[in-house]
């Protein structure tokens, strides 16, 4: 990959150009992008109420190349079935993020099985009787519960509710982690 020299001006019209075709069309995608929604990659706001792509002061077109690309990676389709029979766990360790991301989102729950030496889809009912299983007999406060900024708020508050039912305080979201420093 070209090291990116500049942060706007043509290469940066360019390269949304290119994400606009990943996303199966630059009209689909600007629709997309101006959906009322918090950034998926930070969390922060994206315009509120005025749509996407704006900034806190009002200003249009204002967008971070990451949320774009959050973006494009949640528009893309479900992992293919023969994904899972084709890599194992040496081959999955090899691919570069870029590569992982670009193999589609992940629609239902997968398991190793050692056996196989390879991931393996399962049904709902099999993953959610394995976490419950884990989680009874776990202590909560031998657990950290993590979420990430991708999630809508909604997600965000019910995932955080789970944990404090389950009797932990140990919740965090990756946001924190992007803005501690500012």
């Amino acid at each position: 990959m070209k090291k990116v020299r500049r942060g706007g001006g043509w290469p940066a019209i360019a390269y949304t150009l290119s994400k606009g075709a990943e996303a199966g069309g630059l009209w689909k995608l600007f629709k997309a992008m101006r959906t009322r929604n918090a950034c998926k990659t930070c969390a922060l706001g994206m315009g509120g109420q005025r749509g996407g792509m704006v900034n806190e002061s009002g200003h249009f077109p204002e967008v971070c190349k990451k949320s774009l690309q959050a973006m494009v990676a949640d528009m893309q389709g479900a992992v293919k079935s023969e994904f899972w029979g084709r890599f194992g766990p040496a081959e999955l360790r090899a691919m570069t993020p870029r590569q992982l991301e670009n193999s589609g989102r992940l629609t239902q729950p997968v398991l190793y099985t050692p056996e196989l030496k390879r991931y393996q889809p399962i049904p709902w009912d099999e993953a959610y009787a394995r976490i419950v299983s884990k989680l009874a007999a776990t202590s909560p406060d031998e657990t950290f519960w993590y979420f990430s900024g991708r999630s809508s708020n909604e997600a965000g508050f019910l995932l955080q509710l789970l944990a404090r039912l389950y009797g932990t305080n140990n919740v965090n979201n990756c946001s924190y982690y992007c803005h501690q420093a500012s």
